[in-house]
């Protein structure tokens, strides 16, 4: 992947600067197995706080915040309408959130 890693990825880079996407509704605890991560960096050069407080008003940078399947339907729209950095970052999740939505109404992203 070119802009998310996996939680063994982000494990090995010794950093805890990322912003983690957590299926289902926050577990109490950071960084699970099957999780998906972007470093602050990244998340920052492409601004995508505006992407998402776009569509999610409440966003938390520091915080958590719950995506439901409407709301990333619509950054999702958003993101091919605007953007074509969003467009390539968030059509890279797409899978990882598919899988999500299988079993979960929402997937929680963890601020830093």
């Amino acid at each position: 992947m070119k802009y998310f890693v996996s939680e063994e990825e982000r494990k090995a880079s010794h950093s805890t600067c990322y912003f983690e996407f957590q299926q289902g509704h926050y577990h109490d605890q950071c960084w699970l197995p099957d999780s998906l991560s972007i470093s602050d960096t990244l998340w920052d050069r492409f601004d995508l706080s505006k992407l998402f407080e776009r569509v999610i008003g409440e966003f938390d940078y520091y915080g958590t915040t719950m995506v439901t399947k409407a709301q990333w339907d619509d950054i999702v729209k958003i993101s091919q309408d605007t953007h074509s950095s969003w467009q390539e970052i968030i059509t890279e999740a797409i899978p990882w959130v598919d899988r999500c939505f299988k079993d979960h109404e929402v997937f929680t992203i963890l601020g830093i």
